[in-house]
Parts: structure tokens; C-alpha cells; sequence
């Protein structure tokens, strides 16, 4: 049932080109007799209509690849024959490659694969390709790596002789008849839709004129000529139709617009259910004696609460019987009889079904099968009444006047899961006098499908990378993938999968390290435990780092401004259930913390609800996060609700905060190294160089946390590791500024330059080799190298300027440097970095104090990210003019914004001892030198000490 349900609505939905837009016609249509199992030659019948020949004479290189497509399809006598032909041009080589094996499929215990003929269409005339050639037979099952085995064969051709620009013409039937419809047959052919480009295009479907057959197209604008000619009635669809409109975001599933026609004897869907259920009659399926008598006796035994009884067999046909789909023979829609599944421990949804039903009638249970849709259960509403529509089947059992949807196929559902729903949206029961569709009840599972927590621990500062652990719980459908996925991929490759289901918390990252997966195949759960490296990020403002610890600003309704989308509905997906704990061990004890928001909260959401529960004990903080989905549309009418509900709910603020003034995460660098904090990190840093020793990025990473935690020597020996591999601009950069931390200019000097030739455009770079080598006394050689480039002009004359500006200013040249920076303004004068660095350039050499601070204050006006820098400038013009007061204040606001500045801290160091506070300057200058080693010998180039 799996895949005979599925190819109508997957395979021709989509819009395919050459080989597979055949293939997928011959496999498009649904029915069963013992047919051959090698192709049948036989002539086009006499009911097709032929499509035109491809005109030749008049094809240019903007003509489409593919010359005619065209589907026909007949119902009669409870039989399908689907027709097509397909003429595609190679006009590459490329294209030559892929037309010339031609590949068809079938399965012969369905129908015949009929070869009508093969050609080569070469300066208009046809070669046979077929001439003294054969297809091949392969018997190979495809599926199975799928847990299917269905029995298709594969005939293949390569044509001989073809040459590019060639036009390879294809036809092919296959019929079908299934004894299990009772005289129904069903049909589909493809539609196709702009902006497809294609030549001559047609889908016909035709059948006798008594019959009563409905049929069905989904694109808009897809109207056919009908007709009724010799007893027959037709449609003919001429391709491609005009674009199809946008599908609103988030739309159900009944509002897509599947490309393909199909048509149906089925009267309506209790003709369906009727027929569907004399398949699964459950009477003397489970003889007496048997072992699979024994094992409902064993139920029956040990439980007497019917729930508990359902419990007990849904856990049987679950867990002791694995998935096998069978599609051989008449496997398609007639399953397995209970004793054989039991005894050969495989089955597919149909056999599942049919054991589990057989043993819940035994037991008393009431119960029936339903048809569903896995992928496209929502779609089923809109569909026409047939088998096509559904590709899977289960059970509803009643008990207590409760329905309970039972699904075979699935993992490990226990007693609690029973009252639980399933994404199929609607379903068609299976009754004797026939049922109509069933829409499925919405409502998120009683337990979580997924409990995950995500410790980090946080001890060794805020903004420092830390050791995260996760742990990930899965049950159901999702443990059984899990656990097949195990099976067939290496460790790395399971951890890279991993890491996009991972927790995640704010915009924290975690590099993941090592995983570990485990199996309770009798809860039926799998259990990840995954280990990593997280980098936190703390934000900084008004004195405070705060860090957010649930966040709603990303909740929010689909667009529905357009006219056509205002009355869609909004899916909210499936019904899901999930629990996160997440905690974080913070530094010191947890003094200077505290939680900003709710303690606790419990709102709703589209389709469902949010509960959250945040506590910090002591260094402890834990936030708790339940979600779940019901997968209830959200109506139209309810949109202007829903949006203030979930503004309100943006509007929510729930962090963790500092206290104001609380000491920046390098304070306890040194006392954190002293106490190891930092070894699980760089342990798990050595786990993944151990793994991929050859990967630079992995040394690059290590050596930015070496730099983090101040360990500058270990940090330029991982640098060098990573550029030893791979000599980039970027790890040359971040090598120089290592050198220059630990003193060693000309080293940073050649890695500049190193950096700079590899990458000759960055103007960053230039800007920094220019001013190292000017405080390293190579201003004129700086400048040598600079003024070419200013001759030259261009989009970067500004930045090139700029640098220019600053080796002048190095060199003691004010005047020279202003006329840099004011040679720049004329081409950007509102630039606020040119506006910072001509203040700043005349308070470190002391001149044009009262024209700085102008400079400044409009650069500070101008707000954004170089207003930090402005206000750092600012006071060292004020220190300049000795108003320490002021300066003292532009440094509180500057160090406002960027903490961590060594800069910002030195300055603030001097003016407080010039204010005579000594600790407080002793504090601050101890931060800039940790941050800076060289920060002394910067400022006294300038006269400034503390």
C-alpha cells in the first residue's frame, strides 16, 4: 500500500524533466494482474492520439529541451493503460549523457510495460534505436535500503549512435488491473505549469461513456476540451498553464495546487471504505493453537482493563515485528495474513494493521482499519475519492466510548501515549456499509516526543567559551529513525545530524565535540548525549551583562497583506510536545545575579502553549521550557487576537541579569586558569584536532580561546599550527595581533604583509600594517606604500586615506595627517569614523583642541557604533584640556559600550590617579594591561603615564 499510494500524489505533483517525467508516467497509474516480466513490443494502440513530430528545421538554442511530453490515459473494464511520449533534444554534452540510457519501471505482478518504439530524430529523419535491440530486465531490489521491497523490475536501454544535438523520441504504456479495486480502476497524468519551458504538451484521459468516472485537476486555470467521440468520453489538457499563483505562508495543506489530473470509477468515499475493508476481515485470521494464539492468550491473561489490553498488543505489533514493506505480488493493497507476519516478523503498514486488528478483536476490543495520508494527510480533503489518495493504514480502536489511534508502524508507545493523536489530519475509516473522511482530533501528545537539557558551565567567565552538555530523550516514530541512522553513519557524520536538533539558547553557539547515542528498546526511546563547546554571548548595556533566557521576538503570524491570502487559514503544523531544561553554572557563587521577568509563565501561543519556569539558586540558574502544538489551524477571524496576543507576549523580557558595575568576564581570567576551569575546554578542543589534525579551522579555534583566556604563548603556537596548513589573511591577521600583544613587531609586520598580499583589497589591512610599521619606525616605508594607492583613488580612497592619516599621526606629523583625514572628507563629509579620527589625531598630539572636541561632538551625535570610539576621543581631548571631570564622564560612557576597550581603561586609569583615586585607577589599569600588555608603550608615545 506504502509506495502504490504514494506515486500519485508525490510522483506526478512534481514537475520532472527528461528520463524522469517518463518514468514517472509510467508509474503514475494505480491497479493488478500477472503480467510479464520482461517488456512487451507492440505497436502505439489504436485509441492514442500521436502527437505532432517535433518541427526540426525551426529549433535554436532557446528552444526547450524537451519537445514533447505528452500523457494518455484510458479507464475501462476496471484496467488503466497509461500512455506516454516524450521527445527530448541533447543539445549538450551533458544532456547527451543523461538521455542516452533510457531507464522505465514497472511491476509485472500489476500490468505490462508495453515498448512502442524508440527513435532518433537526426536532420529530420528517424532512426530505430530499437532495431535489433532489446531492453534490459534489472531485478535488483531498490528499496530495500527503505524497508521495501516491491517487487519493481527496471528495463534499460543505452542508445547506441547518440549524438549531440540528436532528439531521442520515447514511447511507452503500461497497463494495469488490480482484482482488489472489484472493477475499479484509477488514472493520473501530469500538469505542468509556467515557467516550465517545453514544446508540444498534453495530458488526455478518456473512458467509456457509460461509465461513470469522476475526475479531478488541482492547478488553477486547468480547464480541458471535453469531448465524447465513438462511445468515449475525453478531456485533453494542452500544457504548459500560466503561472500559478503564490500559495500563502503557512498554508493547510488543502490549499496546494499539485500538478496532475486524475480520474476515478469510485463514486464517493464510502465506495472507497466499502471496498478497501473486505480486505481486512479479521475472522479465523489467528488460528486456534497457533503461536500467535499464544500470545493473545498471554495478553488476555495478564490484563483485564481493556486500555491495558490495547497497551499490550499495540507494543507487540510494534516492537516485535519490524518493518518490511511487501509489494510483491498482489502485496499493494492485499496485506499479509497475521499468522505469517507473526511467524516472519516483518510486516508493512498493511500487515501491522491487519495483526493488530485481528488480535484486538480477539481480546474484545472494538476496533476498525482507517486509510491515511502520511505526507499530505490535510490534501486528502480536497482529493478525488480513490485508493490514490492514501499511502498508509491503521487502526481506531474504541474503548470507553474514547477513539484511539493506533499505529502499528510506529515505536514505542506506551499506555500513557494511547490517548494521543496523529498527523494524518483526515482519515477514511473502513467500514461494511462505508464511511465518509474523518478529520483527526488536534491535540498536543501527553508526553514530550522530546526532553533535552543543556548544561553549561559558565565558571570561568561570562563571553568565554565553556563546556556544554547535551542530553536529548526521543520516543516514537523518531528513536526508531534515530536508531536507524545510527546504523549506517559514522560518529562525526551522527554528530554534524545532531547539531541541528541541538538546544540552543539566545544566540549561543556550541561547537559539538563528541556524541553518544543510546537505545530502551522497551520504552522505546533513543537517548543522545551530546558534549560540546559552547561561546555565550552576554550582552552589554547600562553597566549590566544580561543574557536572555527565553525569547518570543521571532513569534509571529504569517504574511496575509495580499488580497488573495486574507481568508487562508495558518497551519501550525503537526501536534508536538517538547520539554527543555537548561542550566547554567555561573561564576563565583551567583552574587551580583538576578532573573529580570517572569518567574514563571504560562501563555499561549498559536496551535498551542508555552510554559516556562526560571529559579537561580545560588550560582544555579535553571530555566524549564515546556512547548506544545496541537496543530490547530488559526481561522482568519482569529488573527487580530492571536497578533496582540503575541505582541504581548514579544513584550515579555525574560533574562538573567548582573548587577550594575559587575566586574567584566577578564577580572577572573588568571584565578579561573589557577582552578583549571579551563581544561574540560581544552580538552575537547584536543578531541576534535585529534580527529581532523589536518583541518586549520580547528587550531584557529583553539587559538581564539587561547587569546580569550590571555594565555597569549599557547595562543601563537596553534596559530602557527593552522597557518602551517593553510596560510589565510584572515589567521595571518589574528597572528600579527598575537605578536604585537607579546611584543614582537616585525614578526606582526610580516604577517601583515603576508596577509595583505594574499588579500591586497582588505583597506583593514592596510590600515594596520601602515600603522605598525609606522610606531615601529618605518613610517616612511609605510608611507611608500601607501601613496600609490592614494594616486590610484578608487572606492577605497577613503579607508586608504585614513591609513595614510594615521602612520602621519604616528610620526608626529599633525598637520600632514589632518590634511589626510580632510582630503577624505571632501568625498564623505558626514562620515563619522573621518570625523572621530581627526579628533582623535589632535588630542593624542595636542593641537586643535577647541576644532577636535567640534569634531568629536558631531561624531557623537551621529550615534551608532562609533560613538564609543568618539566618546574615547572626546576625553582625551577634555584630558588635554585637563577638564578630568568631563573626561572622566565620556570614559564612564564609552566603557558603557565596549567594556572590554584596554584603551578606554588606560585613559580612565590616568585621569582617576590625576583625581587622586588611586584604587579605582589601580583597578583600571590593571584590566588595560591584561587586556593590552603593551598598552603603556602606546599611550607614552604620546606623553601620557599614569
Amino acid at each position: 500500500m506504502e509506495s502504490r499510494y504514494a506515486r500519485p500524489l508525490l510522483g506526478v505533483g512534481t514537475i520532472m524533466f527528461g528520463r524522469a517525467l517518463l518514468v514517472t508516467m509510467l508509474l503514475s497509474s494505480a491497479s493488478v494482474v500477472q503480467a510479464s516480466d520482461k517488456p512487451l513490443y507492440q505497436p502505439v494502440p489504436d485509441w492514442v492520439k500521436l502527437a505532432p513530430a517535433p518541427d526540426t528545421k525551426s529549433l535554436t538554442a532557446d528552444s526547450p529541451a524537451t519537445l514533447i511530453a505528452d500523457a494518455q490515459v484510458r479507464l475501462g473494464d476496471g484496467m488503466s493503460w497509461s500512455y506516454f511520449e516524450q521527445a527530448t533534444r541533447a543539445n549538450s554534452v551533458q544532456a547527451l549523457s543523461q538521455a542516452g540510457t533510457i531507464s522505465l519501471s514497472w511491476q509485472p505482478a500489476h500490468g505490462d510495460l508495453i515498448i512502442h518504439g524508440v527513435d532518433i530524430i537526426r536532420d529530420g529523419e528517424r532512426i530505430d534505436a530499437l532495431k535489433g535491440k532489446q531492453f534490459t530486465v534489472l531485478r535488483r531490489e531498490q528499496g530495500l535500503e527503505r524497508m521495501s521491497m516491491d517487487g519493481m523490475l527496471t528495463a534499460t536501454l543505452a542508445v547506441e549512435g547518440l549524438r549531440e544535438g540528436d532528439i531521442l523520441d520515447v514511447r511507452a504504456s503500461r497497463t494495469v488491473k488490480d482484482p482488489s479495486l472489484m472493477g475499479n480502476s484509477m488514472g493520473n497524468a501530469p500538469l505542468l505549469a509556467q515557467p516550465v519551458k517545453i514544446g508540444f504538451s498534453r495530458a488526455r484521459l478518456l473512458w467509456p461513456q457509460k461509465s461513470a468516472v469522476q475526475w479531478r485537476a488541482y492547478l488553477t486555470g486547468a480547464d480541458p476540451v471535453v469531448g465524447d467521440a465513438n462511445g468515449w468520453h475525453e478531456l485533453v489538457f494542452a500544457q504548459p498553464f500560466p503561472r500559478q499563483p503564490d500559495i500563502a505562508p503557512q498554508a493547510p495543506g488543502r490549499y496546494a495546487r499539485p500538478g496532475f489530473v486524475e480520474a476515478s470509477t469510485f463514486a464517493d468515499w464510502p465506495s472507497v471504505s466499502k471496498v478497501a475493508v473486505t480486505l481486512y476481515k479479521t475472522d479465523g485470521l489467528i488460528p486456534a493453537g497457533s503461536p500467535l494464539a499464544a500470545e493473545v492468550a498471554r495478553i488476555a491473561a495478564a490484563e483485564k482493563d481493556p486500555r491495558h489490553r490495547v497497551a499490550a498488543a499495540l507494543a507487540l505489533v510494534q516492537g516485535k515485528v519490524r518493518y518490511l514493506f511487501n509489494g510483491m505480488n498482489n502485496g499493494n493493497y492485499v496485506p499479509q495474513k497475521p499468522a505469517e507476519t507473526w511467524s516472519l516478523r516483518y510486516g508493512d503498514c498493511k500487515a501491522k494493521t491487519l495483526l493488530l486488528l485481528a488480535m484486538l478483536h480477539e481480546l474484545g476490543i472494538e476496533a476498525e482499519p482507517a486509510l491515511a495520508n502520511m505526507e499530505g494527510g490535510d490534501m486528502v480533503s480536497r482529493r478525488l475519492p480513490s485508493f490514490a489518495a492514501f499511502n498508509h493504514i491503521f487502526v481506531v480502536a474504541t474503548v470507553g466510548g474514547e477513539k484511539l489511534w493506533l499505529d502499528g508502524t510506529g515505536a514505542g508507545t506506551q499506555y500513557e501515549d494511547l490517548g494521543d493523536s496523529l498527523p494524518f489530519r483526515w482519515v477514511l475509516p473502513l467500514r461494511a456499509e462505508g464511511a465518509q473522511l474523518v478529520e483527526m482530533p488536534s491535540r498536543a501528545p501527553a508526553r514530550p516526543e522530546m526532553e533535552a537539557t543543556l548544561n553549561i558551565d559558565q565558571r570561568g567567565g561570562l563571553n568565554i567559551a565553556a563546556p556544554a552538555d547535551i542530553r536529548m530523550t526521543f520516543r516514537g516514530g523518531v528513536a526508531g529513525q534515530i536508531k536507524t541512522l545510527a546504523s549506517g553513519l559514522d560518529k562525526q557524520k551522527l554528530r554534524e545530524l545532531f547539531g541541528h536538533v541541538a538546544p540552543r539558547v539566545g544566540e549561543d553557539r556550541i561547537v559539538l565535540t563528541d556524541s553518544n547515542v543510546t537505545f530502551d528498546d522497551a520504552a522505546g526511546t533513543a537517548t543522545v548525549a551530546l558534549s560540546g563547546i559552547a561561546n555565550p554571548s552576554w550582552n552589554y548595556a547600562q553597566r549590566r551583562y544580561s543574557d536572555q533566557t527565553e525569547n518570543f521576538s521571532n513569534l509571529r503570524l504569517p504574511d496575509r497583506s495580499r488580497e488573495a491570502w486574507k481568508d487562508v487559514p495558518v497551519a501550525t503544523g503537526n501536534p508536538s510536545h517538547a520539554l527543555l531544561t537548561y542550566s547554567v553554572r555561573l561564576p563565583g557563587d551567583g552574587q551580583g545575579f538576578e532573573i529580570e521577568g517572569p518567574a514563571t509563565l504560562d501563555a499561549a501561543l498559536p496551535g498551542g502553549r508555552v510554559k516556562t519556569t526560571t529559579t537561580l539558586a545560588g550560582p544555579l540558574l535553571t530555566v524549564r521550557t515546556e512547548r506544545l502544538t496541537s496543530g490547530a489551524e488559526i481561522a482568519p477571524a482569529d488573527f487580530p487576537a492571536e497578533r496582540t496576543r503575541l505582541a504581548e507576549l514579544r513584550n515579555k523580557r525574560m533574562m538573567v541579569r548582573t548587577q550594575p558595575g559587575y566586574p567584566g568576564p577578564w577580572r577572573g581570567i588568571e584565578a579561573a586558569r589557577r582552578a583549571h576551569l579551563y581544561d574540560t575546554v581544552l580538552q575537547r578542543y584536543a578531541s576534535l584536532i585529534a580527529e581532523r589534525p589536518d583541518d586549520p579551522e580547528r587550531y584557529a579555534a583553539r587559538a581564539q580561546f587561547q587569546s580569550h583566556i590571555l594565555d597569549r604563548p599557547q595562543a601563537l603556537a596553534d596559530w602557527n599550527k593552522a597557518i602551517a596548513i593553510q596560510a589565510s589573511a584572515p589567521y595571518l591577521f589574528d597572528r600579527a595581533n598575537v605578536h604585537l600583544a607579546l611584543g614582537d613587531r616585525a614578526a606582526a609586520i610580516a604577517d601583515l604583509k603576508a596577509a595583505r598580499d594574499l588579500d591586497p583589497g582588505n583597506i583593514g589591512y592596510l590600515q594596520r600594517l601602515g600603522l605598525v610599521m609606522a610606531r615601529a619606525g618605518q613610517g616612511d616605508a609605510a608611507l611608500a606604500m601607501i601613496e600609490p594607492q592614494v594616486e590610484e583613488g578608487g572606492e577605497n580612497l577613503t579607508g586608504v586615506l585614513m591609513a595614510k592619516a594615521e602612520v602621519l599621526a604616528a610620526a608626529g606629523k599633525g598637520d600632514a595627517a589632518l590634511a589626510a583625514i580632510d582630503q577624505a572628507m571632501e568625498r564623505e563629509p558626514d562620515n563619522g569614523r573621518l570625523l572621530n579620527e581627526r579628533c582623535w589625531t589632535a588630542g593624542t598630539l595636542n593641537f586643535g583642541l577647541e576644532t577636535a572636541l567640534a569634531n568629536c561632538n558631531r561624531a557623537i551625535e551621529m550615534g551608532g557604533q562609533i560613538s564609543a570610539m568618539a566618546l574615547d576621543s572626546r576625553a582625551m581631548v577634555y584630558f588635554r584640556q585637563n577638564d578630568q571631570v568631563r573626561a572622566l564622564t565620556d570614559l564612564n560612557a564609552a566603557l558603557d559600550q565596549r567594556p572590554e576597550s584596554a584603551e578606554s581603561l588606560f585613559m580612565r586609569g590616568v585621569v582617576l590617579t590625576r583625581l587622586g583615586k588611586a584604587s579605582e585607577a589601580a583597578a583600571d589599569l590593571r584590566d588595560a594591561r591584561l587586556l593590552d600588555p603593551q598598552v603603556d608603550a602606546t599611550y607614552a608615545r604620546w606623553g601620557i603615564k599614569p
